[in-house]
């Protein structure tokens, strides 16, 4: 852990050191001058606190990703004139997090319907004859 000042920070940051100053009272961290040495403490107090205040404390359950992939089509119209189209695909995709009680009841009520499937033999019906005649003598 190296130990830095609040200037050295408040550049790692690019933000103005008095700025970075005011931040860290705010967060409870007493350090008045911008020569006052910051501890890995301070800076983990300080990212606590930045993250209450902009409302980031719960992570995020839902996640987006976006996808846009663009090509181009040539073709021809009636008068046989040769046209370039460019065509613009775009995906989205939601990933819900989900709790882990729900995946461990659903899974739960998976395993009894998995084994019931398996265990479900087909039915014979012993009233036809097992060998049918044709297939014993093929022409």
């Amino acid at each position: 852990m190296a130990l830095m000042t609040v200037s050295q920070f408040a550049t790692e940051l690019k933000m103005p050191a008095p700025a970075l100053l005011e931040q860290l009272a705010k967060a409870g961290v007493s350090k008045e001058a911008t020569n006052d040495s910051l501890s890995e403490q301070d800076k983990t107090r300080l990212l606590d606190y930045l993250r209450k205040a902009h409302g980031d404390a719960v992570p995020k359950a839902k996640i987006t990703l976006t996808r846009k992939q663009t090509s181009e089509i040539r073709a021809s119209d009636s008068t046989g004139k040769a046209r370039t189209i460019q065509v613009e695909v775009r995906k989205k995709r939601v990933f819900v997090k989900r709790d882990t009680s729900e995946l461990a009841a659903e899974a739960a009520a998976e395993v009894p319907a998995e084994v019931h499937r398996l265990l479900r033999l087909p039915q014979l019906n012993l009233s036809l004859p097992l060998l049918w005649p044709p297939l014993l003598f093929p022409k």
